[in-house]
């Protein structure tokens, strides 16, 4: 792996986790918040990470239109639009994962860790974003985004087994 690899992965998760930080400290606490409330802010946080893949469906379609490759097993796809599938496609296996992560932990959690728990969200939309972005412009640029989800995925799972652990 090359040194700008690690260094953009590095400045990716430092990035993710200051911008989380900080909207933890912003966003509001309702402190008589149950189990369905934040079950339910927990499915708005993932909204953020639903219009990113949403709007890769959309730019997919329109670039299937614009090129005519419009049979995905023809072999006529343009490097654009196999960038953007690829792209796609991660962003899907990643929220696979965070997304139960993310529901379990705002069930099992205090009320106090909803700040923690919706910021988690946008943070993961907005790393998603800088992942397509970087891997639009070149691959090694994917870096930062790919690590500051991956981040956000594996430590909001980490916090949902601690949460519900004997």
């Amino acid at each position: 792996m090359r040194w700008q690899t690690l260094l953009g992965s590095a400045v990716g998760i430092g990035m993710a986790f200051a911008v989380w930080q900080e909207l933890a400290r912003i966003l509001p606490v309702d402190n008589s918040a149950g189990t369905s409330q934040r079950t339910g802010l927990a499915c708005a946080a993932l909204l953020p990470a639903v219009g990113v893949v949403d709007l890769m469906i959309v730019v997919q379609m329109a670039l299937r239109a614009w090129t005519g490759a419009i049979d995905p097993l023809a072999g006529r796809d343009v490097r654009l639009l196999q960038i953007n599938q690829r792209a796609l496609t991660n962003t899907v296996e990643q929220l696979a994962g965070f997304a139960p992560a993310l529901l379990a932990l705002a069930a099992g959690a205090s009320p106090g860790w909803m700040p923690w728990v919706v910021g988690a969200g946008i943070v993961f939309g907005l790393s998603r974003l800088v992942f397509w972005g970087g891997y639009l412009l070149g691959p090694e640029l994917r870096a930062p985004g790919m690590a500051a989800s991956f981040a956000v995925n594996v430590t909001t799972f980490v916090a949902a087994i601690w949460v519900w652990w004997p």
